[in-house]
C-alpha cells in the first residue's frame, strides 16, 4: 500500500516538473512572438526608409544632370563670347 503512493507521488512530482517546464517553454514562445514581432515592425520601417532613400537618390541624381547640362551650356556660351571677342 506505501509502495503504490509513493509511486503515486512521485508520479505526480514528474508530472509537476513537465508542467513548469511546459509553462516556461509557453512563456518563452510568447516572448520569442512578441520579439520577432519589434523586428518584423523594425525590418518593415528600415525596408521603407530605404525605399525613400531610394527615390531620393534617383531625385538627386535627375537633378545632377540637369545641372550638368546647365552647366555645360553656360560654359558653351561663355567659350563663345571669349572666341568672339
Amino acid at each position: 500500500m506505501f509502495l503504490r503512493w509513493g509511486v503515486f507521488f512521485m508520479e505526480v512530482a514528474v508530472f509537476e516538473q513537465l508542467e513548469k517546464k511546459i509553462e516556461k517553454l509557453i512563456e518563452q514562445c510568447v516572448e520569442l512572438k512578441q520579439e520577432n514581432k519589434k523586428l518584423t515592425e523594425a525590418l518593415n520601417s528600415k525596408d521603407k526608409e530605404i525605399e525613400s532613400l531610394h527615390v531620393k537618390l534617383e531625385k538627386f541624381g535627375k537633378e545632377k544632370g540637369l545641372i550638368r547640362e546647365k552647366v555645360e551650356t553656360l560654359l558653351e556660351r561663355v567659350e563663345g563670347l571669349i572666341q568672339t571677342a
